[in-house]
């Protein structure tokens, strides 16, 4: 009855195909907005962002989220048409929550521009950042009812078309127009263009879902999302607390080159969010059967697959960090490759927290996510306020990096409490040997022959080579996994088997 694949592993390719069309669309963006508009635009854009995204967490209320969970746990109890019930009403309840936070916007907008940009000046075009609110929060939710049901592979293409679309229409009016304004206009023609596509989809998908719904207790349903909500709100806070701080006490340009240097720090979480997408579906559909072993194996594996992905791709972005910025965006902007290395390091240490996370969501412990936003929001606050002043934006970069330390103690905690999570740590010092190795070659290749940048490609291509040499050194997969990871793609898939084979260590023999 679900549309979903058998076959995990291609699912998977498909979320990471829609993950990376949003990261090198959103990337492409920047790169082309840094050149088509002054620092202090550039700036105004990086806020415009931000204040789309407070408001976004604000007015969905976690239903993104919860509909994700929701519609994978009857999914699990072969509850079709309750799952396919859940998705329309709380679609419904999300449209009109996107309206509320339109008149709120309209509304408030002088008040918004005078606190976050402080000037008047922004007040029209954050009115009409509430069309591209109303698109931000519709699709939120549509692409949790299509993870909830389990539908991967539509949105894995439905991101494809959302993310280039929304991007490539900005930037195209914004090329014409040399306008923000005529940019947000393409933001909302592109968010809406996806919103009526998804929306297609999903009904079409689940046409077939007939009987009758279980009825949605909303008391159940808001016991879920309102911490989701909350916690949402308080990580934004802890997220975004150093870049309001960098924006009050350093020029916009300051932030300009701290946010380009955030997102490059933060563009691999693309790494690992399509993870994400079927780690908790996955997960809710097995509590739903109340199958509690099947969870605790598939946490210890995910925290492998996480952390080899990962982790070495965030230490060699530490390494090549000074190259990178510059080649994406000018030597004005070297200045942030500081804080690439130091938001990079820390986000590695702390990656399985998404696991962790995930595990929690499933099990609808979403109270803890209260817990740990809110000691990551006090970290950073303290950090940030401590050491900005005296260290700029490398101080901040200090403060934001402090959140993954102060969440994932939290989740750690509770993630053991509920007897559910495991973790192979074994496999995880053979991820971190490995990569360290591929960090420590690339260096010496920087120090001996430079950091030109016709020198980037050479050095990525070693470091990824040194990385699998090391993986297979250390015998990460063996041969029954992979058989297991095999198994998850289809035999027309024989590139990605033939990879997995490659890099198994191959000593051990079959079982008869």
């Amino acid at each position: 009855m679900t549309h979903s694949s058998s076959f995990v592993g291609t699912d998977v390719l498909y979320q990471y195909t829609g993950a990376g069309a949003q990261l090198f669309s959103g990337a492409l963006f920047y790169v082309v907005l840094v050149r088509l508009f002054n620092s202090t635009d550039v700036g105004a854009v990086a806020l415009f962002l931000a204040i789309v995204g407070l408001f976004n967490l604000i007015f969905s209320m976690g239903l993104g989220t919860a509909v994700q969970h929701f519609a994978s746990y009857h999914l699990g109890k072969r509850e079709y048409a309750t799952a396919k019930s859940i998705v329309f009403k709380i679609l419904a309840l999300g449209f009109l929550l996107s309206l509320g936070g339109l008149a709120f916007m309209l509304y408030t907008s002088t008040g918004i521009s005078i606190i976050f940009m402080h000037t008047t000046r922004y007040s029209n075009l954050i009115r009409l950042l509430s069309l591209v609110l109303v698109g931000n929060v519709l699709f939120g939710i549509l692409n949790g009812a299509a993870l909830g049901l389990q539908l991967f592979r539509t949105s894995g293409l439905m991101n494809i078309i959302i993310w280039v679309t929304y991007y490539s229409i900005a930037l195209m009016m914004g090329f014409f127009f040399k306008s923000l304004t005529y940019l947000i206009i393409g933001w909302t023609a592109g968010i809406f263009f996806g919103v009526f596509m998804y929306l297609y989809f999903i009904i079409t998908s689940t046409r077939n879902y007939r009987g009758t719904p279980r009825k949605l207790t909303p008391s159940l349903l808001f016991q879920f999302s309102i911490p989701v909500l909350l916690s949402s709100i308080i990580s934004y806070g802890a997220s975004y607390t150093d870049r309001f701080i960098v924006a009050g006490l350093m020029p916009l340009s300051s932030l300009a080159i701290y946010n380009f240097a955030l997102l490059i720090a933060t563009s691999i979480g693309f790494l690992v969010s399509p993870l994400n997408n079927i780690m908790l579906p996955k997960f809710s559909e097995f509590y739903g059967m109340g199958n509690r072993e099947n969870i605790r194996s598939r946490t210890a594996i995910a925290t492998v697959v996480v952390s080899a992905v990962y982790v070495p791709a965030a230490l060699g972005i530490a390494a090549l960090s000074r190259m990178i910025i510059v080649l994406l965006a000018g030597r004005y902007y070297e200045e942030g490759a500081d804080a690439i290395s130091i938001v990079s390091i820390s986000s590695a240490i702390f990656i399985t927290s998404n696991v962790m996370t995930q595990l929690i969501a499933a099990v609808r412990k979403t109270r803890v996510f209260i817990y740990s936003s809110s000691a990551a929001l006090a970290s950073n606050l303290v950090f940030s306020i401590l050491l900005i002043p005296r260290f700029g934006i490398e101080g901040a970069s200090i403060g934001f990096s402090s959140v993954y330390a102060a969440s994932f103690i939290v989740v750690y905690y509770y993630a053991k409490k509920t007897g559910l999570f495991r973790t192979d740590m074994m496999g995880l010092t053979k991820i971190w040997i490995s990569s360290i190795v591929m960090v420590i070659i690339v260096v010496f290749l920087e120090v001996h022959f430079g950091t030109a940048l016709y020198l980037l490609v050479p050095y990525i291509l070693i470091g990824a080579l040194t990385y699998m040499g090391m993986i297979k050194a250390t015998r990460l997969i063996k041969r029954d996994e992979e058989l297991f990871l095999g198994s998850l793609f289809p035999e027309s898939a024989s590139v990605v088997k033939k990879f997995i084979s490659f890099l198994a260590s191959g000593k051990n023999k079959d079982v008869q």
